[in-house]
């Protein structure tokens, strides 16, 4: 009877799970057929090294040509350290996932966390890790669960990437999915996704800024606007977003300034109406690349778009066609 009360438990988690953060990702599923591994195919040749993910495996994107660098063993997720020298990426499993850190080649240099359980109930999940400005931390997206409640919301910690010390930095709202997405700042913040519900139980992603490890953020966007997943340039101050406002198959690719104090500027729509995901900069700050099926229902695959588009150039244009990347896996573009 124990046995079948924790079960009916993990169930009924994994639906609170869902309602928050995975009914976002839902809303971001489209066919997945005709699609190829990106190393079988090429793309326009893009300054610097991006790294993006597909059917769990992490690939390399330089001088236009794609190269597999993990197995195809559950690794997505990737980010890059400020020197280009290491990634820190996602494996998942079947009931729980990791965080490791590689070599920029794909090679394993160590397991930073540690969720495998022998009891289902007790494994864990670590999603959207992210390197500090100084690379001595990685900031990540982990389910402080108990075990025996049902509540699953994903909150914001922070790990040395010398196995020290992890320090909690968010508290989630509850029963929502919790908080994703951290981007460490140079100011010593955080910005990230925090989800919430309303009084007519409407899920709500917003773009959060906080100074410290568990101060009281601030609202950088409005519940309504849906925004989520930030990215932010190299200047500090210019991020990017992507906002799906009251549509559940489309969304807009907007940037806009942050001040030091999370105060936001005014938004500046790059893609409008597109079923987007996943900004990252370039080096440079000058491009915004996101990933978007190029056919309705078609895969997400990888475009670009100038942050100051001319009058006489085309804006936003797919770099590749069929290669199925994962939606939740931002592109990561280095020098």
């Amino acid at each position: 009877m124990t046995k079948v009360i924790t079960y009916v438990v993990l169930i009924a988690a994994m639906v609170a799970f869902g309602f928050g953060v995975y009914r976002a990702a839902g809303l971001l599923r489209t066919d997945d057929t005709h699609v190829v591994k990106p190393s079988s195919t090429s793309a326009p040749s893009l300054p610097g090294t991006m790294y993006l993910a597909q059917d769990g495996a992490i690939y390399r994107l330089k001088d236009g040509q794609f190269k597999q660098i993990t197995d195809s063993s559950g690794w997505t997720e990737p980010a890059v350290s400020p020197d280009g020298s290491q990634l820190v990426a996602v494996k998942r499993v079947d009931n729980y996932s990791d965080l490791y850190l590689l070599t920029s080649s794909g090679s394993v240099v160590r397991q930073l966390t540690h969720h495998y359980s022998s009891q289902v109930e007790s494994n864990h999940w670590s999603f959207f890790p992210h390197f500090s400005p100084d690379g001595t931390q990685v900031f990540y997206s982990y389910d402080s669960k108990t075990p025996g409640t049902y509540e699953v919301d994903l909150a914001i910690f922070a790990i040395s990437v010398d196995g020290g010390g992890v320090v909690q930095w968010t508290t989630p709202n509850q029963y929502t999915g919790g908080d994703t997405n951290p981007l460490p700042l140079k100011s010593g913040g955080l910005l990230y996704t925090k989800y919430s519900i309303d009084e007519k139980s409407q899920v709500h992603s917003q773009v959060w800024f906080q100074a410290g490890a568990g101060s009281d953020g601030v609202a950088v966007t409005q519940p309504a606007d849906n925004c989520a997943s930030p990215a932010v340039a190299s200047d500090g101050t210019t991020i990017a977003m992507i906002c799906r406002r009251d549509q559940l198959q489309s969304a807009d690719v907007v940037i806009e300034t942050l001040a030091a104090d999370g105060t936001a500027g005014t938004p500046t729509i790059l893609v409008h109406g597109e079923l987007a995901a996943a900004p990252a900069f370039s080096p440079d700050g000058q491009t915004v690349a996101f990933l978007a099926p190029v056919a309705s229902g078609g895969a997400f695959q990888l475009w670009t778009v100038p942050v100051s588009p001319s009058k006489n150039s085309s804006q936003a244009h797919p770099l590749t066609s069929n290669v199925g990347l994962d939606s939740s896996a931002a592109p990561v573009w280095a020098r």
